[in-house]
């Protein structure tokens, strides 16, 4: 049986830390060749080769579930750009699961943003009770299986 995750123990900044890792794992672990950045001032955590000369640029984020009842993710306009190879992996940590749940979120959706994204005054995502339902669409490895 796996133990109960305490994801509270983590504070943001090593949680922050372990959602770029786990990411980068994930990636990995697809097959494709993930690199960081010598330095984060960019918005740009992880760069994913997809092949062909084909790149994804990764902002990684973190949320904790479970620990209020809403919280929202959001990302800077100047570094988060609405194009084509920027993406974002929000990393779900959930108080009541041992694993946290990944998604990939196109930069693109943000162009004509439904629920939970939001574009104003900053593009972000609203994490409510029905998060699940609502990154489905953005599960990680369906969405890595789509760039390919």
């Amino acid at each position: 049986m796996t133990p109960k995750a305490n994801w509270d123990a983590a504070g943001t900044q090593l949680l922050g830390a372990s959602a770029e890792m786990l990411a980068a794992a994930h990636f990995a672990l697809a097959g494709l060749s993930v690199y960081r950045p010598l330095a984060d001032d960019q918005g740009v955590d992880l760069l994913v080769d997809l092949g062909a000369g084909e790149h994804l640029l990764v902002l990684v984020e973190s949320v904790r579930v479970n620990t209020a009842p809403h919280a929202t993710v959001s990302l800077d306009k100047k570094h988060f750009l609405l194009e084509e190879h920027y993406a974002l992996c929000l990393v779900v940590f959930d108080r009541d699961d041992p694993q946290p749940h990944l998604y990939l979120l196109p930069a693109t959706e943000w162009l004509a943003p439904v629920e939970p994204l939001t574009s104003s005054p900053e593009n972000g995502i609203d994490i409510g009770k029905t998060w699940r339902q609502d990154l489905a669409a953005w599960d990680l490895h369906e969405q890595i299986r789509l760039l390919r």
